[in-house]
């Protein structure tokens, strides 16, 4: 039943556009690189109860094993380091329309890597979806912009597009936490060794000692919630769902839940623009879905 795959995703988009509000708020006590560093050391430490469902990987082929690797790097490295930069140099909701890109990027990876189609209501869907994004932030652009961090959200987008089409595969051959067991693992101990290349070892020993109370609330969210949680969710929907509409229903709903949390934690209300994105994200959102289950009717109807 595609309903409850549908309703998974929007509640992970609900659960990462309250990310990036969190993420900046944490981010005035912890540095990026430390932030990144710790959130997926204890996101795999998370997973100890399933450690010992990696050996059957060691036996895996090479070339699954470096697919592991890949899925891995872009998913607790290249997305998280980028992001939290790019968070550190615009606001929650820039830096989220920007990385809202990424739908389109995993669409056409998976047109390019896998020949995936998506039928022309599904293309409609993900564009009148976007154009919601475009409403919503069209106005709250800065005057001094930072290209810098516009670069560094494209790069986590890109990243996070990557990550989509390559552990799709996986989970459809490996149990679920064993894939994001693998993942978190490979990504903390590559997290150990590229981090300290630009931030002194001692400062990333000692990030957490100055967290406040509220600090250590925030990074547990994104730990606990965020990191396990929210992924293993992305997983089983992204399991029954074509590439670029899991995609879409998880990211461009996302800057709607970021705008309305910014109003509560911030105090800034949303205005007449957030009604009309959010009316075009979830309309665009549902165009996709009917273009699925037609595209769906119609590879099945042949084989009837």
């Amino acid at each position: 039943m595609r309903l409850i795959p549908l309703l998974t995703l929007l509640l992970v988009s609900a659960l990462w556009g309250a990310h990036a509000v969190v993420g900046k708020a944490v981010e005035a006590q912890l540095d990026p690189n430390a932030l990144t560093l710790w959130r997926f050391t204890f996101g795999a430490i998370c997973y100890v109860p399933w450690f010992g469902h990696l050996k059957p990987l060691w036996s895996l082929p090479r070339r699954r094993k470096l697919h592991i690797l890949f899925t891995g790097l872009s998913f607790s490295v290249f997305y998280p380091l980028l992001y939290y930069q790019s968070l550190s140099l615009l606001t929650p909701v820039e830096a989220l329309l920007i990385v809202n890109t990424a739908p389109f990027m995993a669409a056409l990876f998976s047109r390019v890597l896998f020949n995936e189609h998506l039928s022309g209501t599904t293309w409609a869907g993900i564009v009148i979806a976007f154009g919601g994004v475009v409403v919503l932030v069209a106005g709250q652009l800065r005057t001094h912009f930072s290209v810098v961090g516009l670069i560094l959200a494209l790069g986590s987008a890109a990243a996070f597009a990557a990550y989509t089409v390559a552990s799709r595969s996986l989970f459809r051959q490996f149990p679920l936490v064993d894939v994001l067991t693998a993942t978190s693992v490979v990504g903390a101990v590559s997290l150990w060794i590229l981090v300290p290349l630009v931030t002194p070892m001692r400062g990333l020993l000692t990030a957490l000692f100055p967290l406040s109370g509220a600090g250590w609330f925030e990074l547990a969210y994104i730990v606990l919630i965020v990191s396990t949680l929210a992924y293993a969710l992305y997983g089983f929907g992204l399991k029954r769902l074509p590439t670029g509409i899991a995609s879409a229903l998880t990211f461009y709903p996302q800057v709607i839940f970021g705008a309305l949390l910014q109003w509560v934690w911030l105090g800034t209300p949303p205005g007449l623009p957030v009604y009309i994105s959010a009316l075009l994200i979830l309309g665009g959102s549902a165009v996709m879905q009917w273009g699925g289950r037609r595209g769906a009717a119609a590879v099945a109807r042949p084989s009837a």
